[in-house]
């Protein structure tokens, strides 16, 4: 069978899944309620991530056998699949759910023996080794990755697209490497969550099949995205520069980063909810909710094809960090304070 094949039986699977799964998500209370933070009027399934789970299984089915390497990539993502949805029922507190988060990493790097190596050469003075900071750094990185993607899904198609965009570097970045079973995993799951992203994503025939992806999947794509940036980017040949996966990853640690500073400034949780993300913001300075997103999904594209073409034109990774950080900083001076910038405009629109 076919990669294309299996992506395209992963995407049926989640499509159908996604359709049976609305009347038991409304008798088993998995749906979002709108009121609050929320904006949308009806009430609306969180099936998305359940769906795309079980899909993306369902299509790997025959193929498990050959990915015996992924085993612990496959159990991570049942255990985060279950406290998901746990948690989308209401039943798991917010410490259960990040403790599940960090005992996934853990798995990842003490039994699966998979961690961030090297941060290569970011100072161009050699490479960084991590040494005993290893496993640290890499359970860390992979909770911040996690709930930084989770606090992007405030808005249709937005989380999803992010994570399709990176998948769609993971595979070309595989086939580089010419691994073919990091290639058909990348692939299959890209084709489970278009198939999410049918009901997600604003279009004109969605009609009032919307659905959303709810911790399930945000917890479960959070770490796939961590596991391939940490694979692809291990010393090896064709190997990946560590700095080239912060600009594929770019917008979501933007958007975490300054969030996090913004919040423990303020003296608040820095997982507390609020509507300060930059999809929030950028709606609040005129654009529409289709605008928002078709933006923040291109400036995502843009960064990981920049820190892509810089790779692989020759410029020193070195020089590709300063740049990163570059970016990074005129991101937070824009939207760590962004209502001083709407009653600037605001004020110029008065004085015209």
């Amino acid at each position: 069978m076919t990669f294309l094949t299996q992506a395209l039986l992963a995407g049926l699977f989640t499509v159908l899944l996604i359709l049976w799964l609305r009347r038991p998500a409304e008798r088993f209370g998995l749906v979002d309620h709108p009121g609050g933070r929320k904006r949308h009027a009806d009430i609306v399934p969180l099936t998305g991530g359940l769906a795309i789970s079980i899909g993306f299984f369902a299509a790997l089915a025959l193929s498990f056998t050959a990915l015996a390497q992924f085993k612990v990539l496959f159990v991570a993502i049942v255990l985060l699949a279950a406290v998901g949805l746990l948690d989308d029922l209401g039943e798991v507190s917010p410490r259960s759910k990040l403790g599940v988060q960090v005992i996934a990493a853990v798995l990842m790097t003490s039994w699966g023996n998979h961690f961030l190596v090297s941060l290569g050469d970011l100072f161009g003075r050699g490479p960084v080794e991590l040494a005993n900071w290893a496993i640290p750094l890499t359970v860390f990185a992979t909770v911040a990755v996690i709930n930084g993607i989770n606090m992007l899904d405030g808005m249709d198609g937005l989380a999803g697209g992010l994570v399709a965009i990176m998948l769609g570097f993971f595979a070309l970045f595989s086939l580089w490497q010419g691994d073919v079973n990091a290639l058909k995993i990348v692939l299959v799951l890209a084709g489970a969550l278009l198939g999410f992203l049918l009901f997600n994503a604003p279009h004109p025939w969605r009609g009032r099949r919307r659905v959303f992806m709810g911790d399930t999947g945000s917890l479960v794509l959070g770490f796939v995205v961590t596991w391939f940036t940490i694979s692809l980017s291990r010393p090896g040949p064709a190997a990946v520069p560590p700095v080239v996966m912060l600009w594929v990853v770019g917008l979501v640690l933007f958007d975490l980063f300054t969030i996090t500073v913004r919040r423990l400034l303020q003296r608040r949780d820095p997982v507390s909810p609020d509507r300060a993300h930059v999809h929030h913001v950028l709606q609040r300075w005129g654009l529409t909710a289709v605008q928002t997103g078709t933006l923040l999904l291109a400036c995502n594209a843009t960064l990981g094809a920049a820190g892509i073409i810089g790779w692989r034109v020759g410029v020193p990774e070195s020089v590709l960090f300063a740049a990163y950080l570059g970016v990074g900083a005129v991101y937070f001076a824009v939207f760590f304070r962004p209502g001083r910038l709407l009653r600037w405009k605001r004020q110029r629109a008065r004085q015209s």
